[in-house]
């Protein structure tokens, strides 16, 4: 049975909580990306393109990977917001060295993507800013796919029914990961972190009053006949 803190929350070890966010955070990708990329696409061919045009904006990216990165960086920018420094540093240090691998790449194109988009999103919702984290998110992803590096179709960069369309599937099909966890659960702390099966052996103790061994005697010497 978990441990639990005074306000009644279960503590979990910061790896396992990333374990799981990334896994689940596939999944929803995977079941999301096929709209995402036909909503994509479909906005693409509408653009008076070259052939070269289209190969360099869709057919020489990795966009289910993009995506993916798109997903995680939507609810990685959640975590300042709902975590010390200390947790925060420690949940951002995690998911950068794990993300790729979870994507099954063995470079960092998906790492490097998620905090490059991070940088971008401003959780801060006002009159200077009324853009939402998501359309945020697939602003970065459009650029990162150099949209708005071609002439026709720079526009759907500031498109903005195009890229509130783009923005459905992360907006509705990407859970609410940090939010639910951390109505829920806490983080331990580093000594308590410790898995039980793991934890060295209880030392054994002596007893102050132990008096110690007399010396040895040596035996006595026999005579030797000259």
């Amino acid at each position: 049975m978990p441990n639990l803190t005074t306000s009644g929350k279960a503590q979990i070890d910061p790896q396992v909580a990333v374990t799981r966010f990334l896994k689940d955070m596939a999944t929803a990708a995977k079941r999301t990306f096929p709209t995402w990329q036909e909503t994509l696409i479909a906005g693409i061919e509408e653009c008076p393109l070259q052939y070269d045009e289209k190969r360099a904006v869709l057919d020489i990216h990795p966009l289910d990977d993009y995506y993916f990165a798109g997903a995680v960086a939507l609810e990685t920018s959640k975590v300042r917001e709902l975590f010390d420094d200390y947790d925060s540093h420690k949940i951002l240090g995690l998911i950068g060295g794990d993300v790729d691998g979870v994507s099954g790449r063995s470079d960092r194109i998906v790492s490097d993507l998620v905090f490059k988009i991070l940088a971008q999103v401003d959780l801060t919702v006002n009159s200077r800013n009324q853009k939402k984290p998501y359309d945020q998110v697939v602003k970065g992803l459009l650029m990162h796919i150099g949209v708005d590096k071609i002439d026709s179709t720079r526009h759907l960069v500031s498109d903005a029914l195009f890229r509130h369309t783009l923005g459905e599937p992360l907006a509705l099909g990407i859970p609410h990961w940090w939010h639910t966890f951390q109505s829920k659960y806490a983080f331990r702390e580093e000594q308590e972190a410790i898995q039980v099966e793991d934890s060295p052996r209880p030392l054994q103790t002596v007893s102050r009053d132990v008096r110690p061994a007399s010396p040895r005697r040596k035996p006595p010497r026999r005579a030797v006949a000259f």
